[in-house]
Parts: structure tokens; sequence; C-alpha cells
């Protein structure tokens, strides 16, 4: 087919995913003449006309603003203070500052970078090898993407037309569950390699202090998410609250958000934010096409060829992600695979909010797989590191995230009692 043959060329030759899909797009209309080449456009601005959209730039710049504006140290300092004495309490506290950090930015490599620039040059003093230390981080920021709010959870919404407020209490159960088995992880990891933890008994002073020193910082994710869940504001109004919040705190509050820190914050969202938006509008004219093609009835056929188990077809489809996931981007996974996969879960009775976390899930094994990993760079960058040596670093964190996932897919209902509450 036509559709294929110039995405995957497109990819071959080195054309960014975002050009790769836009091609694969218009070559075939153009080719084919079976649309008018107006619906390319028409798609693009309906595509990003979309208001729960707004809530991923607000996301995006609430996390940035609580990094410039200490927010982030605050939350180190508390995890520190509580699981700072543990065997590898430091790569614990690191994942137990990233699952904080995660109820506030929706961003993978966002909290690694916030809590990577933070926690680094103190594992590495305490003796920690520099390779897994950056694996730790890398590990934690993985979890920026299924604790909710979730940037790639409201893509999936979006796309799969699904409740956005109901994906985000999905995300919070198997957001506990693999943070628990990430930290499980960094602990073995740590008793094999010798790394204490600090000095001393757990000290109630300094974790009360810590706490009195963060209490505008833990109020942050209380605030978002407990206003969200208690319906009084949508996830849209959490992310204007989030960014409003943010400012606050840390210029009159903390008083550590300067000029700079702001526009710093607003450069880097309008970054990210753009590419976000750009790849949604041209991903849904590409799914508008699949649709016409008959892609996803095509695949639904084959698989359920294969078997007609909705537990073997998950795995089968989380195989076919974690795979993928290697070499394309999350948000491209979601816009491009989305349409293909959800009638075909859905044929089999496997709720779309199920289908959803483990669709991420998977993607956050992608964040740790070279040669994309995207938390990967990140953490290789920051500890000035080749991508070789943290990828090895970070194989015990993968078969956590996979015993997870296998978790996850076994029993259903660790991602819907939580959205069943709300449901009855």
């Amino acid at each position: 087919m036509v559709m294929t043959a110039v995405f995957v060329l497109a990819l071959l030759v080195g054309v960014p995913v975002l050009a790769a899909i836009g091609l694969a797009t218009l070559v075939p209309i153009a080719v084919d003449g079976v649309l008018p080449l107006t619906m390319v456009v028409q798609t693009l601005y309906t595509g990003v006309d979309q208001f729960p959209l707004i809530a991923v730039t607000g996301f995006i710049l609430a996390g940035a603003l609580m990094t410039t504006g200490g927010i982030t140290e605050r939350i180190v300092d508390v995890a520190a203070a509580l699981v700072g004495r543990w065997t590898g309490g430091l790569a614990i506290c690191a994942i137990l500052a990233s699952m904080f950090f995660a109820s506030i930015s929706g961003s993978g490599p966002a909290t690694v970078a916030a809590i990577g620039g933070l926690m680094l040059p103190g594992m590495v003093r305490r003796g920690y090898a520099p390779a897994a230390s950056a694996a730790a981080v890398a590990s934690g920021g993985t979890l920026g993407i299924l604790i909710p709010p979730s940037n790639p959870m409201i893509i999936y919404g979006v796309i799969g037309n699904v409740s956005i407020t109901k994906m985000f209490m999905a995300g919070l159960v198997p957001g506990l569950l693999v943070g628990s088995c990430l930290m499980a992880a960094a602990w073995l990891v740590a008793r094999r390699r010798g790394y204490r933890g600090e000095e001393g008994p757990f000290d109630p002073a300094r974790f009360r202090a810590a706490l009195r020193r963060a209490r505008w910082s833990l109020l942050a994710p209380v605030l978002i998410l407990g206003g969200i869940y208690g319906g009084v504001f949508t996830p849209v109004e959490a992310s204007a609250v989030s960014v409003l919040y943010a400012l606050v705190v840390g210029a009159l509050v903390y008083r550590e958000l300067d000029w700079a820190g702001f526009l710093a914050a607003l450069r880097d969202t309008a970054i990210t934010s753009g590419t976000v938006v750009v790849i949604v509008g041209i991903a849904l004219a590409f799914g508008r096409l699949l649709t016409l093609y008959q892609i996803p009835v095509l695949v639904a056929d084959s698989l359920t060829t294969l078997t007609s188990d909705p537990v073997l077809m998950l795995a089968l489809i989380a195989l076919f992600l974690i795979v993928i996931g290697t070499f394309m981007e999350t948000l491209a996974q979601i816009v491009i695979l989305v349409p293909v996969f959800l009638p075909v879960t859905r044929e089999l009775g496997i709720d779309p909010l199920h289908f959803g976390i483990v669709f991420v899930v998977c993607c956050e094994i992608g964040f740790l797989t070279p040669p994309l990993g995207a938390n990967l760079y990140v953490a290789a960058k920051q500890a000035r590191l080749s991508l070789e040596a943290v990828s090895l670093a970070a194989v015990p964190y993968l078969v956590a995230l996979l015993a997870a996932l296998i978790l996850l897919i076994l029993f259903p209902s660790l991602s819907l009692f939580l959205p069943g509450l709300l449901a009855s």
C-alpha cells in the first residue's frame, strides 16, 4: 500500500516522525484522488481546535514553573528525609520524588530533568556509580506519564474519545504499583552493590521539618488531583489552576521564581507543547485515511485469527508496542496506533481505560529502551555518560516495569477499580 510504503521509506531515510506521518497522509491522497487535499488542511485545523489539548500546555508550563520556582527541590527533601536511610535510599528517593513530581508535570523527560538535576550530584558523592544513579533517575522519570496528570493520557483520550478524568483515575493504582516495583528494583541493585543509606536511624524531627518546608509543594498534587476527582474542575481547568498555583508559590511564597526563570519556562513550554499540538493535528488526518482504507478492520481480522482471548490479545499488542517503542516516540505511538488497536480491543470486550493504561506502561518501557529511549538521553546528558552505559544500568528497572505490565494485563481491576467507583 502506498501509505505504508511512504511512511516506512520516510523513516528509513531519517525523516522526522512528524513529517513522515504527514507525507504518508498527503501522498496517497494525491495519488489515489479519493479525497480532496483540502481535507488535510481542514483536519489539521479541527484536530488542534480541541479543548482538552489546552491541558497539555498547562501541565507542561506548570511543571516548568515548579522546577524553576523551588517546588521540586522541596519535594526531593521530603523524600530524602523519609527513605534516605534505607539501603539504596538515594535511588529510592529519586523514584519517590519522581512519583510526587509526576503528579504535577505529566511528562517523562521533564520529570527526569527536574529530579536528575537535584539528585545525581548527591548520589555520586555518596558513592553511587554514575551509571547506576542515572538509571535510577531515568526509570523514576517514566512515572511522569503514568501517574496523573499525564499528557499521553490526555492525547489518548482525545484520539480514542475516552474520558480524560477516568483515564487519570485509572492511572493512580498502576502508578503506585509501577513505582513500588521500581523502588524494589532500586533496593535490590543497592543491596548487590553495597549502596548504603544515610547513617543513623530515622529522624522524625528532620522529616517534620522537611514537611513544613515543603507543605506548599506537597499541596499542589492534592489541589490538582483532588479538584479533578472531586468534580470541582475539569482537567483543562486543573491545568490552569496548577499554573496559577506554581506562579504564586514560586514567586510570592518561596520567592525563587524570577523573571529569567519565568521566561525560560515559557520558552520550554512553547517548544514542547507546539510539537504535541502539531503532531496531533497531522495524526488525526492520518487516522481518517486509515479508516478510509479500512486498516483497523484488516488488523482486527488478522489479530482475531490468532486469538480471541482478551488477555492474550493484550499481551500480543503489548509486545508489539514494546518493540516499536524502541524507535518511535510516545505521542507518535498513540496517535498512529490507537486508531488501529482500540477497535480491536473494544471488539473483544477490553475496557478502553484498561487498554489505555497498558498502552501507557508500554510507552514507559520505551523511555528506557535504546536507540530512542528519551529518558535515557536526558539522564545520560545530565550524568555526562554514554547512552550505552546508562542503558545497561537500567536493565533491572526494565525487568521491574515488565513485571508490573504483566500484573496489569492479568488483573484489569487494578486499572478499573477507581473509575468504577466514579461510575457508581
